[in-house]
């Protein structure tokens, strides 16, 4: 399987990442959501399709 390297020219060009946020749940917060179904409205992340050929 062939990976690409990266060009820096592109890289450079990009919009810089962005901020991470953290943060702590309550324990009240926690046990609200710990063990519950996930919802209906819940997205899967984004997945990116591979062209490599199986």
């Amino acid at each position: 399987m062939k990976t690409s390297v990266p060009n820096r020219e592109n890289e450079l060009k990009g919009s810089p990442p962005s901020e991470v946020k953290e943060y702590n749940l309550s324990p009240e917060e926690l046990a609200q959501i710990v063990g519950k179904p996930i919802p209906a409205s819940h997205t899967k992340p984004f997945k990116f399709r591979s062209k490599s050929k199986e």
